[in-house]
């Protein structure tokens, strides 16, 4: 099949078009499904370890579709795997800089949203994802929350589980009050990170009864979690996977423990005061 080359997305090929009050979507007018299943043909070839010819897919994809902001995600994911880390950034850091050209001057994060259940937004909003939790990785806690910040202002419902990160930023900027304040924004939420966060918060800001009645409900809804965090020693358990958690699972507690339990043993009293809460909920 033949196609023509670009040294950049062609004008008119990634467009931002308003479908309601305050909601927008993306298109992608030249994304056929003959191409979106030749980007899935790529996605088998790398979920079966043939890596180099994922690469190659991928790479092909991009050099005909420059637009492509879900083939730069998925790359970057590759490169990532395969310790190019330098690159794997500079790919995302590409698909969100081609997402944010499509927003018109009239596009307002805070106000303008970008709702997860509409498809096509999903590929920006995965990429900004990997970028932001790239920076995380990487140490820098104020651009990795600045970008958590912004994806939770255009998808609120919060479908990749933002929020989480948002709080751990907080919790490593040592700003308790921020931590409560994403919280409140998911007064029904059942995410480990939020509810224990919300205690650990409370705590931090020494208010003791409203702390202990927000840890009482999280040991109600995670009770291995409150486990794992008073624990001596802390074992992977047999069916940990870092992709993958089970809700109300030993993997989600200690996924939660590598990811949140060092603010717990930073703050002074947070440990036993886990146990006791922990004992007076078994007497």
């Amino acid at each position: 099949m033949h196609r023509n080359r670009h040294s950049g997305p062609p004008e008119k090929t990634l467009l931002l078009h308003p479908v309601g009050e305050h909601e927008w979507v993306f298109k992608f007018p030249r994304l056929t499904l003959e191409i979106t299943e030749e980007f899935h043909e790529a996605i088998e070839l790398w979920e079966e370890d043939d890596l180099g010819r994922a690469e190659q897919r991928y790479r092909q994809l991009l050099r005909d579709y420059p637009e492509f902001i879900d083939v730069y995600h998925h790359l970057a994911m590759l490169l990532d795997e395969t310790g190019r880390y330098r690159e794997a950034y500079n790919m995302w850091q590409q698909a969100v800089d081609l997402g944010l050209s499509a927003f018109p001057k009239s596009f307002s994060i805070g106000r303008d949203l970008l709702p997860w259940y509409f498809l096509d937004n999903r590929p920006f909003l995965r990429a900004y994802h990997g970028l932001g939790y790239d920076f995380l990785e990487r140490g820098e806690i104020e651009s990795a929350l600045s970008i958590f910040t912004n994806i939770l202002a255009l998808n609120p419902s919060d479908n990749q589980g933002i929020r989480g990160l948002a709080i751990n930023c907080n919790f490593h900027l040592k700003r308790p009050w921020e931590v409560l304040e994403i919280s409140e924004r998911y007064p029904c939420d059942i995410m480990a990170d939020v509810l224990y966060g919300r205690a650990l918060a409370l705590y931090q800001q020494g208010r003791q009864t409203d702390a202990e009645s927000a840890l009482c409900e999280a040991i109600d809804f995670l009770p291995l979690v409150a486990r794992e965090l008073t624990k001596n020693r802390h074992r992977r358990p047999k069916k940990f996977r870092s992709d993958r958690i089970t809700l109300g699972g030993a993997d989600e507690a200690y996924h939660y423990w590598l990811d949140h339990g060092q603010y717990w043993k930073k703050t002074p009293g947070a440990i036993d005061f886990v146990s006791d809460c922990l004992q007076k909920h078994t007497e």
